[in-house]
């Protein structure tokens, strides 16, 4: 087959542009179908197939099932056939179609024309109604009237006691009638209102379904008749990917080493108009919504520096408040404790198929290794990509002036050949979920330490030893403080264990000020421990059943005229 691609600038190409007349040429229905999607970390990019027999000459081909929500400036159109063909213009609209049959149509224009009648009643029997409160209202101040009594040789010669007798039965006679009259007509509106609601209720039942299309027309002219194949490559926004990591360290049981399985997985969703069913599933890292263009710079004026505006204590309250409800959120952690599933003990246990990592210049990708379906329910889908079994090296951490614990760390370097990109990790330690954390970007032969929480064997003790405040020097007196700490670690492991401790004391920019370590045993074994002054890192191996002890201090001399802070 010979393979022509239509680039962007095609969409606004004429129809007489290219010698095709529209008015000449057949109209080709083609139906497409997803073969392949995309994802990015912010939309997705959509591949649609639609196969087609075309005769030889001109023709249009209509496609209509494409989703208005598409980006139109990313539509590009490739096309092959057995024999050679050209692709002309191509017209893109938006179209609102009518989703309901021939048979739902007619049942909904009977039910409208129902609904008509029965509110034109309604409105009669609500105006019967309105009439007959009148007529009680216009009886009503008739009674109150006043009148003069008739001569006895008026009417006939009777007397006043008939005259007002045959008033009075007249006015009750007409009240009673009119009273019936709006009682009936009440009951023929909440017959009318139950049939109404009814009308309704079917109503709601058909729904007038309307639905927003792309429709695409291609003009296309074949030398030959045969089959034809074309391709519809367009990017649509509401999907998006993210990694999701589990890190199962299994330790070192004294037969066996410790052992870490990084298991890597993709967390998509997508709320788009469309669903994508059993499509060849594609993850990149390339995020096509982001800048383009590396931003500018502008001229920067310095100032001197205004005097501020004093601020109420009120308001400074309110923002310590504040400041301390947002730093809890940030610190609040959930844990639990997975069951134990029993699978262990299967001989064969499932391994699922690993996804094919591209790693190229400016982007990765992951080609999934089964069909997916994901619903356009914006519903989290989880699929795996690869897992990697690593050696690592397992060791303890503590920071004894912070927290009085042992965390398991375990560390490894990168020799996958590819990024690990940043993503969220669930963690394991010997089959119990620990908690959760954070991976950053790992790049090739980058060293990354993972934490597994606390080591309940190891008991860690520090204590401030003493701390003495005075006068030093001879004949100039400074002032001095003088603190001295221990730090005592008891493990409970059969096996010996590698662990860091780590600790700190201040230090001074100010010729005057001095901090000075004091004998420490053992010495630390390195200072200012990833370019942070003052903090101190003891590298020791832990004995099985036995108490490590490390003791250090520090003195911090000053001008009798100063104040320090010193906490």
């Amino acid at each position: 087959m010979k393979k022509l691609v239509l680039g962007a600038f095609m969409l606004t190409t004429s129809l007489t542009g290219l010698g095709i007349s529209a008015a000449l040429a057949d109209e080709i229905n083609g139906q497409s179908r997803i073969s392949s999607v995309m994802v990015f970390p912010n939309g997705a990019q959509v591949t649609r197939v639609i196969s087609v027999g075309l005769p030889a000459g001109k023709h249009q081909l209509s496609v209509k099932d494409l989703p208005s929500d598409l980006q139109a400036s990313s539509l590009r159109i490739e096309g092959a056939g057995d024999g050679p063909i050209e692709i002309g213009s191509v017209d893109q609209r938006v179209v609102t179609e009518a989703l309901n049959s021939a048979t739902d149509n007619s049942a909904r224009e009977l039910l409208m024309q129902q609904l008509q009648t029965l509110r034109d009643e309604r409105e009669l029997t609500n105006s019967i109604i309105q009439a007959a409160q009148l007529q009680k209202k216009l009886l009503n101040e008739m009674a109150l009237l006043p009148s003069r009594p008739m001569g006895r040789n008026d009417q006939g010669g009777t007397d006043v006691v008939t005259q007002y007798s045959n008033l009075y039965n007249l006015m009750g006679d007409k009240f009673l009638e009119t009273q019936a009259k709006a009682l009936k007509a009440k009951v023929q509106l909440r017959d009318l209102d139950k049939r109404i609601k009814n009308i309704r209720a079917q109503l709601s039942e058909r729904p007038n379904r309307r639905k927003r299309r792309t429709h695409l027309t291609v003009n296309v002219e074949a030398d030959k008749s045969g089959k034809a194949r074309f391709v519809v490559h367009y990017q649509i926004r509401g999907a998006s990917w993210a990694p999701l990591y589990d890190a199962r360290l299994k330790t070192a049981d004294g037969k066996n080493k410790a052992n870490l399985n990084l298991v890597r997985r993709a967390v998509i969703r997508q709320s788009t108009s469309e669903d994508w069913t059993n499509v060849k599933l594609r993850l990149s890292t390339t995020n096509p919504t982001g800048r383009t263009k590396a931003p500018d710079l502008f001229a920067w004026l310095i100032d001197y520096k205004k005097k501020p505006r004093p601020i109420s204590q009120p308001m400074i309250a309110q923002e310590m408040d504040q400041a301390a409800k947002i730093d809890r959120r940030q610190y609040k952690a959930k844990k639990s404790l997975s069951r134990s599933s029993g699978l262990m003990a299967m001989k064969a246990p499932a391994k699922p198929r690993m996804a094919k990592v591209n790693s190229g210049q400016f982007q990765m990708t992951f080609d999934v290794a089964n069909k997916t379906t994901i619903k356009r329910d914006g519903t989290r889908k989880k699929v795996f990509l690869d897992a990697i079994s690593l050696t690592p090296d397992v060791q303890l951490f503590a920071v004894p002036k912070k927290m009085q614990k042992a965390f398991l760390h375990a560390s490894f370097v990168n020799k996958t050949g590819n990024a690990l990109i940043p993503g969220s990790v669930s963690l394991f330690r010997d089959g119990v979920y620990v908690g959760q954390s954070r991976l950053g970007l790992v790049e090739p032969d980058q060293k990354l330490d993972i934490g597994f929480g606390v080591d309940s064997k190891v008991n860690v003790k520090w204590v401030r030893q003493n701390r003495v405040k005075g006068k030093t020097g001879l004949l100039t007196t400074s002032n001095s403080d003088v603190r001295k700490y221990k730090v005592t670690i008891v493990s409970g492991h059969k096996t010996p264990m590698k662990m860091t401790v780590l600790d700190q004391m201040p230090y001074s920019e100010k010729d005057t000020l001095h901090v000075s370590l004091l004998a420490a045993s053992p010495k630390p074994t390195r200072t200012n421990v990833d370019d942070k002054r003052g903090v101190m890192a003891w590298d020791v191996t832990l004995a099985p059943q036995k108490a490590k002890v490390i003791e250090f201090g520090y003195q911090v001399v000053w001008p009798k005229d100063k104040t320090i802070t010193l906490r």
